[in-house]
């Protein structure tokens, strides 16, 4: 059974209810004013039938029809509000949230309540600064409305507004009392690398300090701080925050420092692949064996990768590491073109936490918001990322 129908059979439940009690308080005094009972009663039945039916957009107009007749109340409204949003139709519930707050008798918890609604409002329709607007004039009302500061810190995560994001970051540590170092220090990591983009290395650098303060396990801190000591010639520190990379990051996350100790021709050359050569000799991580030679492809040609390849005398690769090693090929045959056209579509990492599936590496997960959470997919994912893919 659909959450929508789920939702519409809740709604219908209030309605009843709702019905059912004023009913009692007013039948002594409007028993000649209400309307007839088959009248009032009639469209909740045929909705309700219809939601047995399976038929939830006959069974929303029944609906409707309920509240227009108990339009004095303001929970019918919300409810269908809710109806409304659920079925994509976010204008229609906007309007329906607006008009509560215009009632000059509602209560403080019903206006909490309708501000509330008007942020998930606007959010799923993707207005996301009056959905913030929105949110805020909740949380006046109600400063520790976990849903609420969850929904404001994903509005600044997904607009790039770390800042802000850290700041309600700090206050979700306060309304709960329990630390989110880990999230915090990804967010630092945010900042550096913007610092960083816009030239200001000593910024960036004092942010990963931070980062690495608040999580030493924090990956994309420790690349960065990789690649600021790889622009201003610390060879010797970059071997040794290499080695904590290995030692502090989770396994899965170590498939990424080939690319970072390639990004500086020069000490890959004198340095980065005699370190890289003693991380295979001592782990033999094929994931990580694959991304070097993607990366030495990339930035030496397909020859130095071929006999990279040869160096690492793979065996057993799994079909998914094959493909991936094909799609670097030159030859003309028609594995090789059909395993590029696969590479360019596949994706590489999945969310621990939620299972979405993307093609590049990303801190931040893009459905369930955990920060950290991806790792590479092993050889049994070939086929059926479009189920779970972003």
């Amino acid at each position: 059974m659909s959450i929508f129908i789920i939702i519409l059979m809740v709604v219908a439940v209030i309605f009843a209810v709702a019905l059912i009690w004023k009913n009692r308080e007013d039948f002594s005094e409007q028993a000649l004013e209400e309307p007839p009972e088959d009248i009032r009663v009639s469209p909740l039945l045929r909705g309700i039938n219809y939601l047995l039916s399976d038929k939830p957009d006959r069974a929303l107009q029944e609906m409707v029809q309920v509240a227009k007749i108990r339009s004095e109340s303001a929970e019918v409204y919300m409810a269908l509000g809710e109806m409304f949003r659920s079925q994509g139709e976010y204008g229609r519930a906007v309007r329906i949230h607006q008009n509560i707050l215009a009632r000059p008798d509602v209560a403080t918890e019903l206006h909490f309540q309708a501000y509330v609604a008007l942020g998930k409002d606007f959010q799923a329709g993707g207005l996301l600064d009056r959905a913030l607007k929105h949110y805020a004039k909740a949380l006046a009302i109600q400063t520790d409305h976990l849903p609420s500061l969850y929904a404001c810190l994903r509005i600044r995560e997904q607009s790039l507004e770390w800042d802000e994001a850290e700041w309600l970051v700090s206050r979700l540590e306060q309304v709960e009392n329990e630390p989110y170092h880990e999230h915090r220090a990804y967010l630092k990591a945010e900042m550096a690398k913007n610092a960083l983009e816009k030239g200001d290395a000593s910024l960036s650098e004092s942010l990963v300090l931070e980062a690495l303060k608040l999580s030493p396990s924090c990956t994309h801190a420790y690349l960065l701080l990789i690649h600021q000591l790889l622009q201003t010639g610390e060879t010797d520190e970059v071997i040794h925050q290499a080695s904590l990379f290995l030692d502090r990051v989770k396994v899965d996350h170590h498939n990424l420092l080939p690319e970072a100790l390639l990004s500086n021709e020069a000490f890959y050359q004198t340095k980065g692949e005699a370190f890289l050569w003693d991380m295979w000799q001592q782990r033999h991580d094929v994931e990580v064996g694959v991304r070097w030679i993607e990366n030495v492809s990339q930035t030496y040609g397909l020859d130095a990768a071929h006999a990279l390849r040869h160096q690492l005398n793979f065996s057993d690769l799994s079909l998914r590491h094959e493909l991936r090693l094909a799609a670097l090929d030159e030859a003309n045959s028609n594995l090789v073109q059909q395993a590029k056209y696969w590479r360019l579509s596949m994706k590489l990492y999945a969310c621990k936490h939620c299972g979405v599936q993307v093609h590049q590496m990303r801190w931040h997960c893009p459905k369930c918001n955990k920060w950290g959470t991806m790792e590479p997919l092993q050889g049994s994912h070939v086929f059926g990322e479009e189920q779970h893919a972003i």
